[in-house]
Parts: structure tokens; sequence; C-alpha cells
């Protein structure tokens, strides 16, 4: 009996020395996985200047080490194959800035992630085309073909996990190539267009309309700027002119097939002329909208040019 509670002491002694080992290895070993994470993302090309910055905001958020290794792994998973992961790092800090959970920032990350990824085949098909070469020669602009590749695989992935369809996305980018825009258009407008898409109405419903409107306005010589201000610009229309969102879709059509300067287009959009044709008139197909005559007061660019006050601070 003696022997045998003296057995079942030093079992108890040896269990709690293991336990109390445990306790730094196990921290350890996280600490490790994290830190060869890190190395991993250096060795793919990320800035360790971003993953401080990552870490930094982790700790003030109180991140654990395991959640931001599900953050970061989805930024290496595209560093190593060549693809942008900067989109990555963007959606993670705005995350954590506006107090977004990692259990809800992870499913997002990695579907931009899996968006990226899926563009691939597209963008660098299209790439191959011998028009993108006279383009890049031929526009002026400080591309190269890294750089485009680049910037076409953020935007068009940008667009996709913000469901818009990749098949707009090539379908925008094929039209663009067989109606031969491409070798006289600027990469900044084809980027322009591309990146627009999530941000135009009714993208889901009617894809069709969108690629038109997209294509139209590359084809009409819109700088990369113009395009921008494009969506900001219907939205506007449709809050002052009380159309649904297929009429504005349609007026800007209209005005685009009528070729009327990028200019005029956007100053007709904020001011609540959707089809662009003389004060007072609604053309055909576009006179559903409610009884209201008029704008709503305040609404609209205070300097009376019909643009968006561009020059900073906003």
């Amino acid at each position: 009996m003696k022997w045998r509670k003296i057995h079942i002491r030093l079992s108890k002694q040896l269990l709690i020395l293991m336990a109390l080992f445990m306790i730094p290895v196990a921290g350890l070993t996280q600490d490790r996985s994290l830190a060869e994470l890190i190395r991993q993302a250096r060795a793919a090309g990320i800035e360790q200047a971003q993953l401080d910055h990552l870490q930094d905001r982790a700790a003030t958020r109180g991140i654990s080490d395991e959640e931001l290794i599900s953050i970061i792994e989805p930024s290496v998973a595209l560093a190593e194959k060549n693809l942008p992961s900067d989109l990555i790092f963007q959606k993670a800090l705005e995350g954590m800035s506006k107090g977004v959970s990692a259990q809800q920032m992870i499913p997002v990350l990695q579907n931009i992630q899996q968006s990226t990824e899926s563009v691939v085949p597209v963008i660098d098909s299209w790439m191959e085309r011998g028009e993108v070469d006279e383009m890049l020669t031929r526009s002026g602009e400080r591309f190269d073909r890294e750089m485009l590749r680049n910037e076409m695989l953020k935007v068009s992935a940008k667009a996709v996990s913000q469901q818009v369809g990749l098949n707009l996305v090539q379908d925008i980018l094929n039209t663009l190539t067989e109606q031969g825009v491409i070798p006289t258009t600027k990469p900044s407008s084809v980027i322009a267009g591309i990146g627009i898409t999530p941000d135009l109405p009714e993208v889901a419903e009617r894809p069709e309309a969108v690629r038109g409107i997209v294509v139209r306005a590359i084809q009409s010589g819109f700088s990369a700027a113009e395009i921008q201000n494009l969506p900001g610009a219907m939205n506007v229309a449709q809050r002052r002119s009380q159309m649904p969102a297929s009429a504005v879709l349609e007026g800007v059509s209209q005005q685009l097939q009528r070729e009327l300067p990028a200019s005029q287009i956007l100053q007709n959009l904020f001011n609540g002329n959707v089809g662009g044709g003389p004060p007072g008139r609604t053309p055909p197909g576009l006179d559903n909208r409610p009884g209201q005559e008029g704008p709503p007061d305040g609404v609209g660019p205070p300097d009376g040019t019909g643009l968006p006050d561009n020059s900073g601070g906003g």
C-alpha cells in the first residue's frame, strides 16, 4: 500500500510538471507558426511594412495570433502565385478600423483570394492579344505589361468578389477587342471601366446594359476620371429624376449612342437630365417617373459645373 501511494503521488507530480512544461511549449509553437508565415510572406514578396502594419492593427483590436494567421494566409497564397495581394491587406485593415471581428473578415478575405484566382485565366488570355501590346505602345501612359496585368487582376477580382459575374468582365474585354477599341484607348480607361461595374445600377439584373454603357464610354474616349464619375452621376440622376434604375441605364445608353461629349453627359446626369434632351422633354421610354417637377433641393454639385468636386479632402 505504501508503494502504491508513493506511485500515485509521483504520477500526480509528473502530470503537474508535464502540464507546466506544455503551456509555454504550446505558446511557442503558435508564435513560431505566425513567425514562419511572416517569413513565408516575405519570401513571396510581401513587404515587411505591410505585415508590421497589419500586426500592429491586429494587436490593438485584440486579434489572436491564430486569427491573424487566417487573415494573412490568403494574401500569401496569392503572392506565391505572383498575383496581387494588396486588396486583401486593404480589406483587412478596413475591417479592423471598423471593428469587424476576425471571424467575419476571414470569409471575405478568402472570397477575394478565390475571386482573384478565378479571373487569372480571363486576364492572362486577354493580355496575350496583340491589341493590348499596341495599346501599351500608343497610349503614352506609363504602363508596362506587368503593371497592367496587376491592375486588371485587382479591379476584376474586386468586381467579381462584389457579385459581378466573371462572364461580364470577359464580355466587356472581348467586346472592346472585337470592336477594335483597344488599340485606340488607354490602359487607365479600361481599368476604370472594369472598376466601376460593381457600382453601376442593376449590374446583376441587367449585365448586358451595363456592358453596353462601359464599352461605349471607353469607345467614346472617356478618360479614366470621367468613367469613374459615371456611377455617382447616375446615382444623382436617379435621385433627382425619381426614375427607376433601369430608366437611368437606358437614358445613359441613349446619350452615349448620340455621341455626346463625356462632360455633357456627366453634367446632364448631375442635373437630373437622364435622357440628355432639352429641358422639359423626356425621351420616349423614359417617361415613367412619378409626377415630381424639378430636382429636390440640395442635390448636385455646388460649383454649378455639373461635375463633382475632385479637388481633394474627401
